[in-house]
């Protein structure tokens, strides 16, 4: 019977890697020239150019005269870009991250001409389960990638890939690698070939992709299609692309697969790669949370005061983060000059954010009817009514504070006062004007601030009185809230349940061991001698007042100083660290933040968390759901027989949490900017949070876990000195007890931890409290008040995004379901009076009929679905 082979000429455009983006961009600018030309003199009918925009986003700012060159060979079917901006990682980035890279890869894409409607990420390091509902949000209703599915799942090149929300996507998995088809270029083996894309295909179409990273025009295609089409008897080589192949195969009978595709089984997938460069994956984390739970909710906050919404703003921070979630930008396994591109891009990016958060509340602050000097203004930008013990810096003149609303004192607490100067600075002090001082006052408040709007607190003086109590060292200190107690005592720590009375004895302890892997992959050392840091002989302080507790520990640990000592199991290299937990009132959150300064090379820290459960599983959140995992691979011993390329550890990715629970306790620790977690010990009791991991080189060969050729490329040594993170690092995460498992809950409560409430002061004795209040600004013209925006109720779903997908008048509101197994009723979204709603999809198009109500009923969700809601208020 006659088979078809699917040629599909490619490249796969790093957007960096061991080189910069500055550098492979030169190769770009000439490459499109070669691509333009072939098609459009008809050396080849069809071109893929690697399923991404941020190259040609790049291209375009210093090319616009080619915008039409290129736009006619896309609308001729002849050039396929998009719909991606960046060929993102898929699982230590927030979904909204992706749904933001698509909706600009598309709009770019569209501006051009259109885009080739298929999820193509050919190169990611494993595949999320959620990709389905996403691309079926977009309307995509095809994918094709290459890493992470386990044999023991499917062996087929073809299948429908489900989500627990029924969503589906026909899939193309290209097993031998988007670079298997080189070798009709370059081997006149053609059967060999044939065989080898043959294995697993489920009927007589064939895929050929011809391409490779950073890839040059094969001008001799179409001669290397007839030599082999001459070859062979029962064959047809065609140019072709991936719309005409799936076209082919979409009424063939296919196997249906579910589920993340995170397997070593027939590629590398580089299950520890979310530990490699720590200090990226917390800047990306922390510019994901302001944009999300801060930017883009005060953005539309701004709108109904007639600040107008600056998508254009939005947009250049999302490219910023979007280039850095590239799969090996992502990753961290990259060239120290990229990584050093990538900080670049954090900073403006997190730059850019905190000064869009600024801006807005200030101009709102400013610009209500009545205001008073020294006034703090408060926002929830939630759609919940928000209550917490918050921090913030007032500046005064005087040197003791009272805090009131509404004319009534609110509780508060002082942690700390300081002196500044504001006059003219001198080369000499004593010219200085002794009368320019004023006060720089740390306060704790309890707010409760309505949903989606602000409250304002009247700074006052107050009487001269400390409300800080400190306590000396002794050989036993505790701090304690509602729910916890926390003692210390012995250099171990020890936590009480004191909603049962249970005691958890050396509950938090820390690991080092040796690390001889490199960017991709943790490797113990050939030599290895691991050891557990305790918290002895180190000096501890207590802070005690009525809406804190905290304990600061504070010493130095030794490690090996590098592979050397580590094998003769010496430790000279001095870690010095603070420790500070805190226990907020009324909080069922343990809050832990981790200083060390590592001047150690060649090691990976762990910290360790001693849970009372025998876990066979691990519990932790996805981009739009939840994931329950083994604790140990069962090939964990077999792998190597098997033939696979790396071994299975049972080391996975998080985004915010990883939890342990049984049928009457749940341990759940959240985190900020820690993507990697694995459960260890006899009963795989302890879930172990990897810090960081501290390595020189891009890839290096012949790793304990990985055996054979270096991964990135196998052919040189690049040394990655600023991979060895010989710098100060601070870690934040928090331990939360419950009875049960509950993820909406969880969600939340995530969100109470990890976002705190915007605020801004009107004073100017302090014109440094952010960079732009250096800057003048007129308040509007149409006073602000406050008033209560939308509020979502719901106990079984989680609040994703706030923001506009469209232009116009209106937002988009977006929910999902995290349960994976259950139908839930989803609530409601009330307002304060009558909205226009509708329904959409992820692109912002209608999915529903408009209706009006001042409460919009969510309905019933079905296992893992995401649903948007467009509302004109």
């Amino acid at each position: 019977m006659q088979r078809t082979v699917h040629v599909i000429h490619h490249t796969h455009w790093d957007f960096e890697w061991y080189f910069t983006t500055n550098e492979s961009f030169v190769q770009l600018v000439y490459h499109l020239d070669e691509v333009m030309q072939a098609l459009e003199e008809n050396q080849i009918d069809y071109y893929l150019l690697d399923g991404q925009m941020s190259i040609l986003d790049d291209y375009l700012a210093s090319f616009p005269e080619k915008k039409e060159r290129l736009a006619q060979l896309v609308k001729n079917g002849k050039l396929a870009i998009g719909p991606w901006y960046t060929q993102t990682d898929e699982l230590i980035v927030r979904g909204e991250s992706m749904v933001r890279n698509l909706n600009l890869g598309i709009k770019l894409a569209e501006s051009l001409g259109g885009y080739m409607n298929i999820g193509y990420l050919p190169d990611s390091f494993g595949q999320s389960k959620d990709m389905p509902k996403i691309y079926n949000g977009f309307g995509i209703q095809h994918s094709v990638f290459w890493r992470g599915v386990p044999n023991e799942i499917t062996t087929k090149r073809e299948f429908h890939w489900k989500a627990e929300d029924g969503s589906n996507v026909l899939t193309s998995n290209i097993k031998d690698g988007y670079f298997v088809g080189v070798g009709l270029i370059y081997s006149d083996d053609a059967q060999s070939l044939i065989e080898t894309i043959s294995k697993g295909a489920v009927s007589n179409e064939l895929v050929l992709p011809v391409g490779g990273d950073q890839r040059y025009i094969d001008f001799n295609l179409r001669d290397r299609i007839e030599l082999y089409n001459q070859k062979l008897t029962d064959v047809e080589l065609v140019e072709s692309n991936y719309e005409l192949f799936f076209e082919a195969v979409k009424d063939k009978e296919l196997p249906t697969v579910e589920g993340e595709f995170i397997s070593s089984s027939v590629s590398k997938i580089h299950r520890s790669i979310y530990s490699s460069r720590y200090d990226h994956k917390y800047l990306n984390d922390k510019v994901e949370r302001r944009m999300l739970y801060q930017a883009e909710p005060l953005m539309v906050m701004a709108e109904t005061y007639d600040i107008p919404y600056k998508k254009g703003l939005l947009d250049r921070i999302w490219k910023l983060l979007n280039k850095n979630q590239a799969h090996d930008s992502a990753g961290g396994c990259n060239s120290d000059p990229t990584n050093q591109i990538i900080l670049e891009r954090f900073v403006e990016a997190d730059q850019l954010s905190y000064s869009l958060v600024d801006y807005l509340t200030r101009k709102i602050a400013e610009s209500r009817p009545i205001i008073s000097e020294g006034e703090l203004v408060v926002f929830n930008t939630l759609p919940w009514k928000n209550k917490k013990v918050m921090k913030c810096e007032v500046s005064t003149p005087f040197s003791s504070i009272s805090l009131k609303k509404d004319g009534n004192e609110v509780p508060f607490e002082v942690l700390n006062t300081r002196q500044e100067f504001s006059g003219s600075i001198r080369r000499e002090k004593k010219l200085a004007d002794t009368d320019d001082y004023y006060f720089v006052h740390e306060v704790l408040l309890e707010a409760e601030v309505p949903a989606l709007s602000f409250l304002t607190y009247q700074v006052v003086e107050g009487l001269e009185e400390s409300t800080e109590c400190s306590s000396e060292a002794s050989p036993v200190d505790s701090i304690e809230n509602e729910y916890y107690q926390i003692i210390y005592e012995a250099g171990a720590l020890v936590l009480v349940d004191k909603r049962n009375g249970k005691a958890y004895s050396h509950f938090l302890t820390f690991e080092d061991s040796g690390d001889e892997g490199d960017t991709y992959d943790f490797s113990p050392p050939y030599a290895d001698h691991s050891y557990l840091l305790d918290l002895k002989e180190a000096n501890c302080d207590l802070v005690q007042n009525t809406l804190m507790e905290k304990l600061t520990i504070s010493g130095e640990w030794k490690i090996a100083k590098d592979l050397q000592e580590r094998q003769e199991k010496k430790r000279t290299q001095a870690i010095p660290y603070k420790l500070t937990i805190q226990l907020m009132k009324e909080s069922s959150q343990i809050q832990f933040h981790l200083e060390l300064d590592n001047q150690a090379c060649d090691h990976r820290m762990r910290v360790l968390i001693n849970t009372p459960h025998e876990n066979d599983f691990s519990y932790t959140d996805t981009p739009f759901g939840t994931v329950r995992r083994q604790v140990e691979d069962p090939h964990i011993h077999d792998w190597k027989e098997l033939g696979w390329r790396e071994e299975p550890t049972a080391i996975f990715p998080m985004l915010t949490y990883v939890n342990s629970h049984n049928s009457n306790s749940s341990w759940t620790v959240f985190s900020k900017g820690i993507k990697e977690y694995q459960f260890v010990g006899k009963r795989f009791e302890t879930i172990a949070l990897t810090l960081f991991r501290s390595v020189g080189y891009l890839g290096r060969p012949d790793l304990l876990r990985r055996p054979g050729v270096a991964s990135g490329n196998e052919f040189k040594y690049i040394p990655t000195p600023d991979s060895q993170l010989q710098k100060k690092m601070t870690f934040k995460f928090s331990l939360q007890l419950n009875k049960e498992y509950q993820p909406a809950k969880l969600a939340k409560e995530y969100l109470d931890y990890a976002i705190s409430c915007p605020y801004y002061q009107l004073q100017e004795l302090n014109r440094f409290t952010t960079t732009l209040k250096y800057f003048v600004s007129n308040p509007l013209k149409n006073k602000v008040t406050s008033e209560e925006g939308i509020a979502i109720d719901s106990d079984t779903l989680v609040f994703s995004a706030l923001t506009k997908t469209t232009e116009g008048a209106g937002f988009d509101v977006r929910v999902y379901n995290p349960d994976v197994r259950l139908e839930v009723e989803g609530g409601t979204i009330k307002g304060t009076h009558e909205m226009s709603y509708t329904f959409v999809d992820l692109k912002g198009k209608a999915i529903s009929s408009t209706e009006k109500n001042d409460t919009i009923p969510l309905g019933t969700f079905k296992p893992g679905q995401i649903k948007t809601i467009h509302i004109v208020d």
